[in-house]
């Protein structure tokens, strides 16, 4: 249980200072000084400072899927819930974790691995709610690919933009147009 806090902790603070500076703010001593454990505790949780921040891109892929979860769970209609979630994602890139780990991890684990890494998380939330609007004749693994490049190539617009503001609206307007198409609106 303590061990579980003290990691929960370095993941914490080093998230914090990702989201003030990218991977180059996550230094083992700033992170060890902010978490108030020394750096032989750092090192007993993760092996190096690679793994420190896959912790933390995986806790920023988590909270993504988790909050996108929660704005589909106040929707029962399909669609409903699949266009909150997209949402959510969307609004999540202005956060300025989210923007510097859609921007620095495939540099940090390699672009597969973030691939997969976020396919583990909003991507199977994704393949769900696109499995309960059952759209027919269509491949769901085709179709969810397709929605998710849409989705993706949305969210690197808007991390990268001099105006995330306004290319998280038109990105927006965008997807909703996507989505609406598939329903046949």
């Amino acid at each position: 249980m303590a061990a579980e806090k003290t990691r929960g902790n370095l993941v914490r603070h080093a998230r914090r200072l990702f989201a003030k500076g990218g991977q180059r703010a996550v230094g083992v001593i700033e992170v060890s000084k902010a978490a108030k454990v020394t750096t032989g505790a750092l090192y007993h949780h993760f092996a190096n400072r690679e793994a420190l921040l896959r912790a933390v891109l995986e806790d920023v892929a988590q909270s993504v899927a988790d909050r996108a979860a929660e704005a589909m769970g106040k929707h029962a209609e399909p669609w409903a819930r699949l266009e909150a979630g997209i949402e959510a994602v969307l609004d999540l890139c202005l956060e300025p974790d989210v923007r510097l780990a859609y921007n620095e991890a495939s540099a940090i684990l390699g672009l597969e691995a973030w691939r997969q890494l976020e396919e583990s998380k909003s991507g199977a939330l994704l393949v769900q709610a696109l499995a309960a609007v059952a759209i027919p004749s269509v491949s769901l693994e085709l179709l969810a690919s397709m929605v998710k490049g849409a989705l993706v190539e949305a969210a690197m617009a808007i991390t990268r933009a001099k105006d995330p503001q306004k290319m998280r609206a038109e990105a927006g307007v965008m997807l909703r147009a996507v989505t609406a198409s598939l329903r046949g609106k």
